[in-house]
Protein backbone atom coordinates (compact mmCIF):
# COMPACT_ATOMS: atom_id res chain seq x y z
CA UNK A 1 0.00 0.00 0.00
CA UNK A 2 1.12 3.51 -0.74
CA UNK A 3 0.13 6.44 1.34
CA UNK A 4 -0.54 9.88 -0.03
CA UNK A 5 -0.09 12.45 2.65
CA UNK A 6 -1.99 15.62 1.94
CA UNK A 7 -1.08 17.40 5.06
CA UNK A 8 -3.30 18.32 7.85
CA UNK A 9 -2.53 19.42 11.31
CA UNK A 10 -3.11 22.65 13.20
CA UNK A 11 -6.44 21.32 14.32
CA UNK A 12 -7.56 20.07 10.91
CA UNK A 13 -8.71 16.63 10.11
CA UNK A 14 -6.15 14.38 8.34
CA UNK A 15 -7.02 13.59 4.72
CA UNK A 16 -4.34 10.98 4.05
CA UNK A 17 -5.33 8.17 1.70
CA UNK A 18 -3.94 4.70 1.24
CA UNK A 19 -3.92 3.44 -2.35
CA UNK A 20 -3.52 -0.29 -3.06
CA UNK A 21 -0.70 -0.54 -5.63
CA UNK A 22 -0.79 -4.32 -6.16
CA UNK A 23 -3.92 -4.26 -8.39
CA UNK A 24 -2.42 -1.45 -10.48
CA UNK A 25 0.81 -3.39 -10.98
CA UNK A 26 -1.19 -6.54 -11.84
CA UNK A 27 -3.20 -4.63 -14.43
CA UNK A 28 -0.05 -3.14 -15.93
CA UNK A 29 1.61 -6.56 -16.22
CA UNK A 30 -1.53 -8.09 -17.76
CA UNK A 31 -1.63 -5.33 -20.39
CA UNK A 32 2.07 -5.80 -21.11
CA UNK A 33 1.69 -9.58 -21.55
CA UNK A 34 -1.33 -9.08 -23.80
CA UNK A 35 0.61 -6.71 -26.04
CA UNK A 36 3.60 -9.05 -26.22
CA UNK A 37 1.47 -12.07 -27.15
CA UNK A 38 -0.56 -10.22 -29.78
CA UNK A 39 2.62 -8.80 -31.33
CA UNK A 40 3.93 -12.35 -31.78
CA UNK A 41 0.59 -13.50 -33.24
CA UNK A 42 0.57 -10.60 -35.69
CA UNK A 43 4.10 -11.48 -36.80
CA UNK A 44 3.30 -15.20 -37.22
CA UNK A 45 0.04 -14.55 -39.04
CA UNK A 46 1.44 -12.08 -41.54
CA UNK A 47 1.97 -12.94 -45.18
CA UNK A 48 4.38 -11.16 -47.46
CA UNK A 49 2.66 -9.71 -50.53
CA UNK A 50 4.19 -7.21 -52.90
CA UNK A 51 3.52 -5.25 -56.03
CA UNK A 52 5.93 -5.04 -58.95
CA UNK A 53 8.63 -2.43 -58.66
CA UNK A 54 7.48 -0.20 -61.51
CA UNK A 55 10.36 -1.04 -63.80
CA UNK A 56 9.07 -1.52 -67.35
CA UNK A 57 12.22 -3.27 -68.53
CA UNK A 58 11.84 -7.03 -68.95
CA UNK A 59 13.88 -9.16 -66.62
CA UNK A 60 17.01 -10.73 -68.00
CA UNK A 61 16.19 -14.16 -66.64
CA UNK A 62 12.70 -15.32 -67.58
CA UNK A 63 11.23 -17.17 -64.62
CA UNK A 64 8.13 -19.24 -64.71
CA UNK A 65 5.28 -17.52 -62.93
CA UNK A 66 1.79 -18.59 -61.89
CA UNK A 67 -1.10 -16.29 -62.66
CA UNK A 68 -4.12 -16.86 -60.42
CA UNK A 69 -7.30 -15.18 -61.68
CA UNK A 70 -10.03 -15.06 -59.03
CA UNK A 71 -13.72 -14.53 -59.79
CA UNK A 72 -16.76 -15.33 -57.67
CA UNK A 73 -17.44 -18.43 -59.82
CA UNK A 74 -13.98 -19.93 -60.28
CA UNK A 75 -10.28 -19.65 -59.55
CA UNK A 76 -8.14 -20.11 -62.64
CA UNK A 77 -4.51 -21.16 -62.18
CA UNK A 78 -2.34 -20.59 -65.25
CA UNK A 79 1.38 -20.45 -65.82
CA UNK A 80 3.35 -18.25 -68.15
CA UNK A 81 4.07 -21.39 -70.22
CA UNK A 82 0.41 -21.67 -71.21
CA UNK A 83 -0.99 -24.52 -69.12
CA UNK A 84 -4.16 -23.77 -67.19
CA UNK A 85 -6.42 -25.32 -64.54
CA UNK A 86 -9.78 -24.15 -63.25
CA UNK A 87 -11.23 -24.69 -59.77
CA UNK A 88 -14.95 -24.09 -59.20
CA UNK A 89 -16.21 -21.99 -56.31
CA UNK A 90 -19.40 -23.30 -54.73
CA UNK A 91 -21.79 -21.70 -52.25
CA UNK A 92 -19.74 -23.16 -49.40
CA UNK A 93 -16.51 -21.64 -50.71
CA UNK A 94 -13.39 -22.66 -52.58
CA UNK A 95 -12.79 -26.32 -53.44
CA UNK A 96 -9.60 -26.60 -51.40
CA UNK A 97 -8.81 -30.15 -52.55
CA UNK A 98 -9.10 -29.18 -56.22
CA UNK A 99 -7.05 -26.05 -55.64
CA UNK A 100 -4.35 -28.03 -53.84
CA UNK A 101 -4.12 -30.57 -56.66
CA UNK A 102 -3.87 -27.82 -59.30
CA UNK A 103 -1.15 -26.05 -57.32
CA UNK A 104 0.73 -29.26 -56.47
CA UNK A 105 0.99 -30.08 -60.17
CA UNK A 106 2.69 -26.75 -60.83
CA UNK A 107 4.99 -27.11 -57.87
CA UNK A 108 6.03 -30.63 -58.88
CA UNK A 109 6.68 -29.58 -62.47
CA UNK A 110 9.04 -26.83 -61.36
CA UNK A 111 10.65 -28.66 -58.48
CA UNK A 112 9.91 -25.82 -56.09
CA UNK A 113 7.76 -22.75 -55.43
CA UNK A 114 7.46 -20.12 -58.13
CA UNK A 115 6.25 -16.51 -57.95
CA UNK A 116 2.47 -16.07 -58.02
CA UNK A 117 0.60 -13.09 -59.44
CA UNK A 118 -2.93 -12.70 -58.04
CA UNK A 119 -5.55 -11.10 -60.31
CA UNK A 120 -8.83 -10.83 -58.35
CA UNK A 121 -11.93 -9.25 -59.90
CA UNK A 122 -13.16 -6.07 -58.28
CA UNK A 123 -16.26 -7.73 -56.81
CA UNK A 124 -14.52 -10.83 -55.39
CA UNK A 125 -15.51 -11.73 -51.85
CA UNK A 126 -12.68 -11.10 -49.39
CA UNK A 127 -13.13 -14.55 -47.81
CA UNK A 128 -12.54 -16.18 -51.20
CA UNK A 129 -9.38 -14.13 -51.73
CA UNK A 130 -8.07 -15.06 -48.29
CA UNK A 131 -8.86 -18.78 -48.74
CA UNK A 132 -7.08 -18.71 -52.12
CA UNK A 133 -4.03 -17.10 -50.53
CA UNK A 134 -4.15 -19.68 -47.71
CA UNK A 135 -4.25 -22.52 -50.25
CA UNK A 136 -1.27 -21.01 -52.08
CA UNK A 137 0.65 -20.61 -48.85
CA UNK A 138 -0.23 -24.16 -47.78
CA UNK A 139 1.22 -25.56 -50.99
CA UNK A 140 4.50 -23.69 -50.49
CA UNK A 141 3.95 -20.70 -52.78
CA UNK A 142 5.17 -17.86 -50.59
CA UNK A 143 6.08 -15.22 -53.17
CA UNK A 144 2.63 -13.68 -53.74
CA UNK A 145 2.07 -10.37 -55.48
CA UNK A 146 -0.65 -8.15 -56.84
CA UNK A 147 0.13 -6.30 -60.10
CA UNK A 148 0.03 -2.54 -59.89
CA UNK A 149 -2.74 -0.68 -61.69
CA UNK A 150 -0.25 1.40 -63.69
CA UNK A 151 2.32 -1.26 -64.59
CA UNK A 152 -0.17 -4.08 -65.29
Amino acid sequence: MATIEAGGGHGRRRVDQEIPLVPFVDLLLCCLMFLLVTAVWARLGSMHASTPGGSDAPSTSERRELIVTITNDEVRVASTLGDEASVRVSDTGLDVVGMSSALARHRIEDGGPVPVRLLPDDDVDAALLVSTMDALRGEGFVELGFPSAVGG
